[in-house]
């Protein structure tokens, strides 16, 4: 466990692996919708769309009743990325913090595991939020924003796996 808790150059782990495993989230996003076009690509969900819902939870607006028609905030996208990579550092913390209390070491399936779970936070609350409803059953577009998050969430669990690995072999 001492690779889990000693800083890497020091950064803490949870901060250098969550930044490279959302990284790694978002060339799988940017990948996904190259390589599968339309069926990995919305309009409904976005960084920009994530900075406007961070503003109006500042504001404590938590419902809307169609985030993409909300009127736009002036650096909604550089603060929905500062959300988005915030959100993958605390999400790398709290995996490392559940495998300290059960004395294990990160690996690459349980990570996977964890990323493919985390898509439920989008699933459950950020779609809710934004009017889109549980799930996004509201919406027009659910099958392909649950993929969409599913692939994503799946990614960065496996990503913050590797990079786990690969960063506690290369420390001194």
């Amino acid at each position: 466990m001492a690779g889990l808790t000693r800083p890497i150059t020091g950064v803490p782990p949870s901060i250098t692996v969550g930044v490279l495993a959302t990284l790694s989230m978002d060339a799988v996003f940017v990948a996904a919708s190259q390589l599968g076009g339309s069926r990995f690509a919305s309009d409904k969900i976005g960084l920009e769309l994530v900075g406007r819902w961070a503003g109006g939870l500042a504001r404590g607006r938590l419902r809307h009743a169609d985030m993409a028609a909300e009127p736009p905030l002036r650096g909604e996208a550089a603060l929905g990325l500062a959300v988005h990579y915030l959100t993958g550092i605390a999400l790398t913390q709290v995996y490392y913090e559940v495998l300290r209390r059960g004395s294990r070491k990160p690996g690459v399936l349980s990570a996977t595991a964890f990323g493919a779970a985390t898509a439920l936070l989008p699933m459950l609350v950020m779609y809710p939020s934004w009017g889109l409803g549980p799930f996004a059953l509201r919406s027009d577009d659910a099958t392909r924003l649950l993929r969409i998050m599913l692939i994503g969430h799946t990614a960065f669990g496996a990503a913050i796996g590797a990079w786990s690995m690969l960063l506690k072999r290369s420390s001194p």
